[in-house]
């Protein structure tokens, strides 16, 4: 009689990994639609943040499918199994390829923007130093003169 309890703990536990990499796909996919409101929106400094918020998501992600990858790989999981978590894999990473094509999108708008206000400024400082050149500004009396008064 051959045991069957190692084989459902390993299903039990890539069902439980692709349930759990479903859900942080979602919540990245939900976060990108947020940065990209907040770019359409010109919200620079809280586009930056909901980049940090999802750091962690995506490394909980790559973890999680580091381990669905070594458990498909040991023995005792069966057929069924493996064609199933490859499936819901191959679904995953289509849904990762959307955010990451929007990443890129975003990316060209932020560069774009970045460019536009460093243009911006240098122009500002250009715009100073030239003030400051032509200006009028006060001058301290000259030596020489304050000698010879008198």
């Amino acid at each position: 009689m051959t045991n069957s309890r190692p084989n459902g703990t390993h299903d039990e536990r890539i069902d439980a990994l692709l349930s759990q990499m479903r859900m942080l796909c979602t919540q990245i996919e939900a976060i990108g639609i947020e940065q990209q409101r907040l770019l359409d929106e010109e919200k620079l400094e809280e586009f930056v943040s909901s980049l940090n918020s999802r750091n962690p998501k995506i490394e909980s992600l790559a973890q999680a499918g580091e381990l669905v990858e070594r458990f498909l790989a040991s023995d005792g999981v069966g057929v069924t199994q493996v064609q199933s978590a490859r499936a819901q894999l191959a679904e995953m990473a289509t849904m990762v390829e959307g955010i990451l094509k929007r990443d890129a999108d975003q990316h060209e708008v932020v560069e774009k923007r970045r460019n536009e206000l460093s243009k911006q400024l240098s122009g500002v400082g250009t715009a100073r130093n030239a003030m400051r050149a032509y200006s009028g500004a006060k001058r301290s009396p000259n030596p020489t003169l304050q000698d010879r008064k008198g």
